[in-house]
């Protein structure tokens, strides 16, 4: 069954109103037909099944909800700080880390990352994250926050439990024994959903562009409350190292139910 994005913003009761690229997509890639069953997801929790009524509008695709299913949010929550690295490679972070279960994501400018991506740009992330969201069955759209520099990103480190920030000269801690100290806290967290507000079960993970944090990046970064950690003994490209950090917190973390 094919899955649409469609915001809260664009349902009105039982009747969804699908414009944009998932009307395209709908009338003119799938060639969906009046009376064809859908699956939506709001990117907020709820995944609906739903009819379609008519494509031959110009402009918008409706749809009548037929079942309605929340999903919800997945503990503890996952913020992935990544410097931006060089031409597309961000996109290629978008999507993966996406199916694999992020939260948040925050493009970094940091001292050695040099892409000032434009407003088209970040449109166009914006739709990776949703076309990898669709893709992999997720109910939760993760947020995409505007670029912002090093400093205000370390000025957010208090907000999370746990925060770690991958050190290719890190030698002695390991993401994976780091993640396990802290587990213990967050499965009872999980246990009583009632303590799970956003400082009570998340973490943060700083991921440097290609050449990595400066010594002066780490060092702040450790002073605010991050903990280095490594990911092995190979030096990884910034988009592996974001792709195997997020993974390995999905692998220590999302047992039960590998779906957001």
């Amino acid at each position: 069954m094919h899955t649409s994005y469609v915001p809260p913003t664009q349902v009105y009761e039982d009747i969804a109103t699908l414009t944009g690229d998932e009307h395209h997509h709908l009338r003119n890639v799938r060639r969906i037909r009046t009376g064809e069953n859908i699956r939506l997801i709001d990117g907020k929790g709820t995944v609906s099944i739903a009819k379609v009524l008519d494509t031959q509008i110009t402009d918008a695709t409706q749809a009548e909800i037929l079942s309605r299913e929340f999903h919800a949010p997945r503990l503890p929550s996952l913020t992935l700080f990544q410097a931006m690295p060089k031409h597309d490679k961000m996109e290629l972070i978008l999507q993966k880390t996406t199916e694999l279960g992020v939260t948040q994501m925050v493009p970094m400018h940091s001292e050695r990352s040099s892409q000032k991506p434009s407003q088209n740009r970040c449109e166009r992330w914006h739709r990776v994250i949703i076309s990898a969201t669709k893709q992999c069955g997720r109910a939760w759209l993760p947020e995409l926050s505007p670029p912002q520099k090093f400093e205000a990103c370390l000025a957010q480190v208090k907000q999370f439990a746990l925060s770690l920030l991958c050190c290719e000269n890190e030698t002695e801690r390991h993401i994976k024994t780091v993640l396990r100290h802290h587990e213990g806290q967050t499965l009872a967290l999980r246990e009583n959903r009632e303590g799970q507000g956003q400082g009570a079960a998340s973490i943060a993970i700083f991921i440097g562009p290609e050449g990595g944090f400066s010594t002066e990046e780490v060092n702040a970064a450790i002073e605010k409350g991050c903990i280095p950690v490594t990911l092995g003994q190979n030096i990884l490209r910034a988009e592996t190292a974001a792709i195997a950090a997020i993974a390995v917190v999905a692998y220590e973390y999302y047992k039960p139910h590998f779906r957001t």
